[in-house]
């Protein structure tokens, strides 16, 4: 950890988030002063030009900042925050943002908590409805949905209790109180806020040039509107065409594949959309970037190229056009036409070739690429489904049978198969070992907790998903409590809740979340956790910055070796 700046103004914090994350701390609760320095921070970061910056992710007091470490140091990151936060004058850095209207229709249908926020504060729904809509909220940050805002400001009067048990249907639009906060919900969702009313527009379109309605240091009014007011707005706002619709332009359809059984979830992924943590989106994408990455790679793909992921038991999918064709990750029994496929491996589907998957018996995940990619239309930037923003992939949706799926032009079809060498396909073992990076809140926990997660044994449960892997084992004490100032995630953060277990963030986690982070898994080793099925053992290793580079040239130079073989026609 890093000393604090010499500016007392400008004192920043460093915390370290996983190989890749860098945290800058620029305040010790929420007030409208250090938001306004996290956003002056991230302003002149962008504006130094940093190689190896990918993103940043501003939150209410401090600042995300994920970084390429093959190309840029921590050390030479943390030298260049410091130094802005000197030289930018963060102390004294408020700027008005954007003032964005918000039409609302309070009560009814619409608010069924609006009553009890009036009875909770001795008022009446009308003087709930007067003071909510009479102030101007800042935009401190957005998160657990894409496009959903933490706003300031609430007045004291209208403050109110979450649901004791969250709701598990949420309308979008719906804007709610949560103690002192208030926010929309921009799309569908459980949800323990307190629901006063219900705005018709979308905090969150992708056919719209700007997807996200509003963006961290923005301003938002609240303005009542009738239920007439409402349907005329929601007919306009449904009026907007589909500008996704069609095949992407500049691609050509090189053939297609019908999905006869799609198995438990089978989806159309490829490395992720990145540049949206900001506005409460997270990257997505395949979830083990090792098999999907060295099944393009056998394809014939470059590293963009979507590919199919399925998840314990697979599909099955007949090819209407002939195609090169490539598996990896966990045996599924993959079969052509009835006759046996290596996992790890390339080779030809003939017209009407039917290939089929069944049940893993070792791993979890299978990937499934087709020389030129999957092209269904990208949605901001990327083909990957996001089933929890429902976007990209197919409509945002797991695969269904009878879905037909375009795939691109075969450039070079080889006429022989391709099989990676059995010293590089990874096991999947009953136990595993994964390297974790301390930080960020690793001081929120008693030494004995911090012992305990790195000499314990866990175990996965049955409840992970993409969103993240929960582990049963040995409890992890707290120091004063769970709850943290909600602040940003990346893959691979280990949450701790009030239960004291960890919670593991995979591809599709929340791009913000409130519970203090023991550490963060290193990406070179989550291919083991989301490969792991319900029963595995795992064990947590405490590893240094210098460790997670050289996992990371490994990393590189495995997928060099193999993308060498490829395109000198030779199997690996």
């Amino acid at each position: 950890m890093m000393p604090d700046s010499e500016n007392n103004n400008a004192r920043v914090r460093f915390l370290n988030m996983g190989e890749q994350g860098l945290v800058a701390e620029l305040g010790c609760a929420i007030d409208l002063a250090a938001n306004a320095r996290v956003h002056r921070l991230a302003s002149l970061l962008r504006r130094e030009s940093l190689p190896g910056i990918r993103e940043l992710v501003p939150t209410y007091r401090s600042l995300l900042i994920l970084f390429d470490p093959l190309r840029l140091t921590r050390s030479r990151l943390r030298e260049t925050v410091a130094r802005l936060a000197r030289e930018g004058c963060l102390g004294d850095c408020r700027e008005e943002g954007r003032l964005v209207p918000i039409p609302v229709c309070y009560g009814g249908d619409f608010g069924p908590d609006l009553e009890f926020v009036a009875r909770h504060n001795g008022l009446s729904p009308e003087e709930v409805i007067a003071r909510h809509s009479a102030e101007i909220y800042p935009v401190h940050m957005l998160g657990f949905l894409p496009g959903f805002p933490y706003l300031g400001g609430l007045p004291e009067r209208i403050v109110a209790p979450r649901l004791a048990t969250p709701r598990l249907d949420v309308a979008a639009g719906s804007v709610g109180i949560a103690g002192s906060q208030t926010g929309i919900y921009p799309l569908r969702s459980p949800g323990g806020w307190r629901i006063i009313g219900r705005t018709p527009l979308r905090l969150f379109d992708p056919e719209r040039d700007m997807p996200f309605l509003v963006s961290a240091g923005d301003r938002v009014r609240f303005d009542p509107v009738d239920r007439a007011e409402y349907d005329r707005l929601l007919f306009c706002r449904d009026s907007v065409s589909n500008r996704y619709a069609g095949c992407p332009p500049g691609e050509r359809a090189g053939g297609s594949l019908t999905v006869l059984k799609s198995g438990v979830l089978t989806t159309i992924q490829d490395r992720g959309r990145f540049g949206y943590r900001a506005f409460g989106l997270s990257p997505g994408g395949v979830m083990d970037s090792l098999a999907a990455g060295v099944a393009n790679l056998l394809a014939g793909n470059g590293p963009d190229a979507a590919l199919l992921e399925m998840t314990l038991v697979g599909g099955s999918f007949r090819f209407e056009t002939g195609a090169y064709a490539a598996v990896c990750g966990a045996d599924m029994d993959c079969r052509l036409n009835d006759e046996p496929v290596r996992c790890w491996s390339a080779f030809f589907v003939p017209p009407g070739g039917v290939l089929r998957f069944g049940a893993s018996v070792a791993g979890c995940r299978t990937y499934l690429a087709v020389q030129g990619g999957i092209t269904v239309p990208p949605v901001l930037g990327s083909r990957a489904t996001s089933l929890r923003a429902e976007i990209g992939g197919n409509g945002g949706c797991a695969l269904r049978a009878g879905d037909s799926l375009p795939y691109g032009e075969n450039c070079r079809v080889p006429a022989a198969k391709r099989l990676l060498s059995l010293r590089f396909v990874p096991g999947y073992p009953e136990e595993i070992r994964l390297r974790v990076l301390p930080g960020p809140q690793d001081d929120h926990f008693e030494p004995e907790g911090i012992d305990t997660f790195f000499s314990s044994v866990y175990t996965v449960t049955p409840c992970n998903d993409r969103m993240g892997y929960r582990l049963a084992g040995p409890r992890i004490r707290h120091l004063h409590g769970a709850d943290i100032i909600s602040d940003a995630l990346c893959a691979g953060a280990v949450q701790v809740a009030g239960d004291g277990l960890p919670l593991v963030m995979t591809a599709d986690h929340q791009a913000t979340g409130g519970y203090a982070k023991v550490g963060a898994v290193i990406g070179p080793d989550l291919f083991r956790l989301v490969q792991a099925r319900p029963g595995t053992r795992v064990r947590f290793i405490r590893c240094a910055d210098d460790e997670t580079v050289k996992a990371l040239k490994l990393r590189e130079a495995l997928f060099a070796k193999i993308r060498t073989a490829v395109e000198n026609g030779v199997s690996v």
